[in-house]
């Protein structure tokens, strides 16, 4: 079997304090990728002079493209996956921190199991200063054992549609999925949750129980990955009522299943991907479109609780209770 070509693709911005310290873990893997393409959204601090100097001593080839204006995360991770010749690639944040043998280990993963479309892992949440906070990413992401084990015996496509559990940071997968993948939906920083469930509903995916990167967590984090206590998850239980981010939700799945069906051979009629995509739409609109008066609201909230759909889709009694005593 020939040996797996490995790109790295990272987006930047904005992201000098730290690029240097991400570029050097790279450089200190045991196993170097074949490149690193990166591409940088319209910085204006020294983000691309980091680049610039780590490029000269790197040992591998490393790509550089910049956007002349800000396009987002999302696109800015399409533009340097877009950029990849290699058979495997991995996604890089610019403040992370990887451990010496994490494209070793998830390439080995790959190359032992040819069927998987997906590895990804667990992660060390850390300070700005890389020390630990005790927690990690699973923990944070309530990636429980047991979904684990549901994601290894190949229910990946039903722990994804509940929530993101592979980080972008944290995983790898094969480019043939490419043409299916592109374009990314224009939502809200989705590209991981993208990656992961396109893939998950057409291929097998690996867990990798290690953490593998330090997840840094500072003032300027694009999404800050963080244990929530109940007070935290108040809070965002809020946050996500006010903007609505059920219609997002129904959004990134119509899109997904028009996916699906687009990409030879589709879905059929009685594919279980299907049905589940189609569930959790169903799910999604009816949060999307609860009542503000609590006593009109709650026949839906009994139906939704009766159909399983808020264990099935969400986080069971807590988001049955977001939609009984936070809107309004």
């Amino acid at each position: 079997m020939p040996r797996e070509k490995i790109s790295i693709a990272m987006a930047t911005c904005e992201g000098s304090a730290f690029v240097g310290q991400q570029l050097q873990s790279i450089a200190d893997q045991t196993q170097h990728p074949d490149e690193l393409v990166i591409f940088d959204d319209a910085s204006t601090d020294g983000t691309v002079r980091e680049i610039q100097a780590f490029a000269q001593g790197a040992p591998f080839p490393v790509r550089l493209e910049s956007a002349q204006d800000r396009i987002g995360a999302t696109a800015n991770f399409e533009r340097a996956i877009l950029r990849c010749q290699g058979s495997l690639i991995f996604l890089a944040d610019q403040d992370d921190f990887w451990a010496a043998h994490k494209v070793e280990t998830l390439t080995a993963a790959f190359e032992d199991h040819p069927e998987i479309g997906l590895a990804f892992s667990n992660g060390a949440i850390v300070d700005e200063n890389l020390a630990p906070t005790g927690d990690d990413l699973w923990e944070a992401l309530f990636f429980s054992s047991a979904d684990q084990d549901r994601v290894r015996a190949g229910e990946a496509p039903a722990i994804f549609a509940r929530r993101v559990v592979a980080a972008g940071t944290t995983l790898a997968f094969r480019a043939d999925f490419r043409d299916v993948l592109f374009p990314f939906p224009d939502l809200p920083s989705v590209h991981d949750a993208w990656i992961a469930f396109i893939i998950a509903c057409l291929a097998p995916c690996a867990v990798v129980d290690m953490p593998l990167i330090q997840y840094r967590l500072h003032a300027r984090n694009h999404i800050g990955i963080r244990r929530r206590g109940l007070i935290d998850q108040w809070r965002q239980a809020r946050s996500q009522v006010a903007r609505n981010a059920f219609r997002e939700e129904l959004a990134f799945f119509d899109l997904a299943l028009k996916r699906l069906q687009e990409h030879p051979p589709g879905l059929s009629d009685e594919s279980p991907v299907r049905t589940l995509i189609e569930e959790k739409q169903t799910h999604a609109l009816n949060r999307s479109v609860m009542p503000k008066s609590f006593w009109r609201r709650l026949p839906s909230v009994v139906r939704e609780w009766s159909s399983g759909r808020y264990d099935r889709y969400g986080y069971g009694w807590k988001s049955a209770a977001q939609d009984l005593w936070l809107r309004g």
